[in-house]
Formats: structure tokens, C-alpha cells, sequence
């Protein structure tokens, strides 16, 4: 065991082994050195804090007459906890109810994952060390930016070279590298509500608003009136797609960009997802110059792994590689190899191509039951990528219905107000759907 933790300050008057007692006793009642743990010898801790022999030995005497350590022969010093005169009272843990019927969007269907996949690529990634005895690139692993740069052309239509692709650990560490690359000073206006995002950027000094949508997304003359410096599209909040009008609005946003030299960041949060619409290619392709893409793969692999990637455009980038040794990568490079055999050998096409029908009957069958069992509803709307159904009804929510069904088992994606609430239906089984709608009617 180090004592780091128990730094003597040297230069205090009065008898050293009382400091060096009182900070292993602390340490023990606060669990940072836990029971069984053996203390180093009197020598060795001599050695570490600087002090001499005979401070650690007074200072051990103490701790084993109060019952903190023992001295055990011929093996050294342990601890044994805390005495139980002074035991801290255990807080009483509140029982949480087992969630049965979860509508939530914290977790993917066990059954419709790839894990037995994704963990046999992983062990494959392990027996090859040579990868794993060097750092990552700070970038992103070239295998997965050469694949990343493959899949997101044919999947999304997306220009991008691996020079541009920036890996990492979520959406969250990109933002904060891109700001890092932008500077302050700045405005940026969101399609709709993105806490994380706004956090990010107000940190860095950037300021944000919200902007007036309609079924496209930012309207038109909001985007004129406020003409914000970067524009936050996020695809995944529109539901019912026109391609046509879609085209019109882009068209719109692609020329605004270029004519007042603006960036768009685009956030495709699960663009590869649409299974009832027809799919829709990225907006990054009408304006590459002035567009910051950025992919994610939480709900076609596993939340738990935190791959996201951004596509840069040629000056961001440059700026990028000019600074890049102030970067560290915050995505493993164990996820990242894996993820790079995933994709190369075609297991994420197929995984997406079944996810696709998964989705689609999940869906159909979660806004059949809505409309069978609910009274009073006024809007049923089905958004594809995010996985969500969004229900509006004719009379007031409790506004404490999330707790008052998760108290009862069943857990939704939240309420936006008073009338409106979100399901899920990337967790919850196929099978489960039904009664879990019946639950949630028993509430309402």
C-alpha cells in the first residue's frame, strides 16, 4: 500500500506520529484503505513519508490499541476496520421498485442487441497486443476513420475523408473539442431543446437560443431574423418527413450558410433508423464546407459503448491537425478496433437491416395498442430515429405521473407538459407492449 494519502507536512511543530495516526484512522472510517488491507512495514513507511521509524511505530502502536490495525507476526500490519464503538450508523437504503414495463430510452432490447457479437470482437481485439502496446491516435484510430469514412457515405450519404473524422467517447467530448476550434463569441440557435449541447457552449463563453420550428425543423424566417453564427440541426426531432418540402427547407439552409458564411453543426442522431419513411440523406451533403456532421451509435450497438464521431470540414480540420497534441482521445482504442471489424466486415449493415424491421413492428404495435386503449387522445406521433411515440391528449397529466408509474413498475421516456407524454420502445421487448400500455392506462 502507497501512504500518499497520509502526506506528512514536515515543517509543523509538535509530535508527527499524532498526524500520521489520525490521517490512516480517518482514512479507514472514511473506506479509503478498506479491511484487510496490509499497511506497509515500519521501514518502507519511514521511507515513503520521510519521517523516521520511530514516528511509524508510535503512530502503528496507537492505531492497533484502538483497534484500527492489527500486528500480525512475521507478516506486518493490517488493517481490521473500524472499532466497533465508533462504528458510522449504515444509511437505510429506500427499495427501489423493479421496473417491468420500461418505455424509457436508457437502454436497447437485450434480445435485439449484438452483444455475444461485439463481445467476441472485443476478446479478438485483446489477444492482438501489438495493437494494444501503443497509444491511440488522438484523432481516432485510422482503421476506424478509413471505415467510419465508407459506412457513412453509403449509409447517410455523407462526404468525408478519414482526415476529417474526429472519434470520440459521445457527443459531448466532440463539442468540446470543436469548441476548443471555434472560439467565442458566438451564437448558436437549436432546432429544439439540447441541455448537454447548451451547456457545453455556454461554458465556452457561446451564447445559445432556441429557434421557431415547424415540420421541417427550423423555420425559415427564424433562421433570418436571428442569423445565428452556427445552426444546430437535429433531424431526430421530426417525425412525418416529406422529401419534398424536406429538400426545400435544405435547399434554404444550405444557401443561407454559404451566402453568409455560417456553419451548421448536424446532430443525425440514429439517421440510419428510418424504417416507415423513406430514408432521407444527410444534410452535410448539400453544404460539406459549412457542415459540422456528427454520428453516434448508442442505439444500433449498446449505450454502453461510447462511440460518436464528427465529420470536419477542410479549415476546421486543418486548425484540428495544427493543434491536435492538445487533444487526448476519449474513446477507447479497444472499442474503437472492435468497432472498425464491425463495420468492415459487414456485421453493422446486417445488425441495421434487422434492427429496421425490429423497430418497425415495435412501433406499429405500441400506436395500435395507444389508440385502442386511451381515451381522449388528440395526437399520435411516431418519431422514427429517436424511437419514440409522442401522445397527446385532450385532458391534463398528473404532473407527477413519471414517479407515480415508475413506484408501480413501469418507466417512460417523460411528459414536456401537461398534456403530452413520450414512450420508448427501444427497451422494452415486443411481447411486453400490450400489457404495458394497459398498465400505464390504469394511471392516466
Amino acid at each position: 500500500m502507497l501512504l500518499n494519502f497520509a502526506n506528512i507536512d514536515l515543517t509543523k511543530k509538535g509530535n508527527l506520529y499524532i498526524e500520521l495516526y489520525e490521517k490512516i484512522k480517518n482514512a479507514v472510517i472514511e473506506g479509503v484503505v478498506k479491511q484487510g488491507e496490509r499497511l506497509p512495514s515500519v521501514r518502507e513507511a519511514s521511507s515513503q513519508l520521510g519521517v523516521s521509524r520511530t514516528t511509524v511505530e508510535n503512530a502503528y502502536t496507537r492505531l492497533c490499541i484502538e483497534g484500527f490495525i492489527e500486528s500480525r507476526p512475521q507478516r506486518g500490519y493490517f488493517i481490521i476496520g473500524i472499532p466497533q464503538v465508533i462504528q458510522k450508523p449504515t444509511p437505510v437504503k429506500e427499495q427501489k421498485t423493479k421496473i417491468i414495463y420500461d418505455f424509457s430510452s436508457r437502454s436497447v432490447d437485450s434480445e435485439n442487441s449484438d452483444t455475444e457479437l461485439w463481445k467476441k470482437l472485443v476478446r479478438s481485439v485483446l489477444w492482438d497486443s501489438g495493437e494494444l502496446n501503443s497509444y491511440g491516435d488522438p484523432q481516432g484510430e485510422l482503421g476506424l476513420r478509413n471505415a467510419l469514412a465508407d459506412y457513412s457515405y453509403k449509409a447517410r450519404g455523407v462526404a468525408a475523408s478519414p482526415d476529417n473524422i474526429v472519434i470520440g467517447a459521445g457527443v459531448g467530448p466532440l463539442l468540446n473539442i470543436l469548441c476548443g476550434l471555434l472560439g467565442r463569441n458566438l451564437t448558436v440557435g437549436f432546432e429544439r431543446n439540447f441541455k448537454e449541447a447548451e451547456q457545453i457552449f455556454k461554458g465556452y463563453g457561446i451564447e445559445t437560443f432556441k429557434l421557431e420550428t415547424d415540420k421541417n425543423g427550423a423555420s425559415e424566417e427564424s433562421v433570418k431574423q436571428s442569423n445565428p453564427d452556427i445552426l444546430f440541426l437535429l433531424p431526430s426531432s421530426l417525425s412525418k418527413i416529406s422529401p419534398t418540402s424536406l429538400s426545400i427547407r435544405r435547399n434554404f439552409l444550405s444557401s443561407w450558410a454559404k451566402e453568409n458564411n455560417r456553419l451548421i453543426i448536424e446532430d443525425d442522431y440514429n439517421g440510419e433508423l428510418r424504417y416507415t419513411a423513406r430514408s432521407i440523406p444527410a444534410f452535410q451533403q448539400k453544404a460539406p464546407e459549412n457542415t459540422i456532421y456528427i454520428g453516434s451509435f448508442s442505439k444500433l450497438l449498446l449505450p454502453s459503448v461510447r462511440i460518436a464521431y464528427m465529420v470536419l470540414p477542410d479549415y476546421l480540420a486543418q486548425k484540428l491537425h495544427e493543434g491536435s497534441y492538445i487533444y487526448n482521445q476519449t474513446c477507447g482504442k479497444i472499442e474503437q478496433l472492435a468497432l472498425q471489424k464491425y463495420i468492415v466486415s459487414g456485421a453493422l449493415e446486417k445488425h441495421l437491416k434487422r434492427l429496421r424491421r425490429v423497430y418497425y413492428n415495435k412501433s406499429q404495435l405500441l400506436i395500435k395498442e395507444i389508440k385502442e386503449n386511451f381515451e381522449d387522445v388528440k395526437s399520435v406521433t411516431l418519431f422514427e430515429s429517436s424511437l419514440t411515440v409522442e401522445i397527446g391528449f385532450a385532458h391534463e397529466i398528473k404532473a407527477d405521473l413519471d414517479n407515480i408509474l415508475e413506484k408501480n413498475g413501469i418507466r417512460i421516456a417523460g411528459h414536456k407538459d401537461n398534456n403530452t407524454i413520450k414512450l420508448c420502445f427501444s427497451s422494452i421487448p415486443l411481447e411486453k407492449i400490450s400489457d404495458g400500455i394497459k398498465w400505464i392506462k390504469n394511471f392516466l
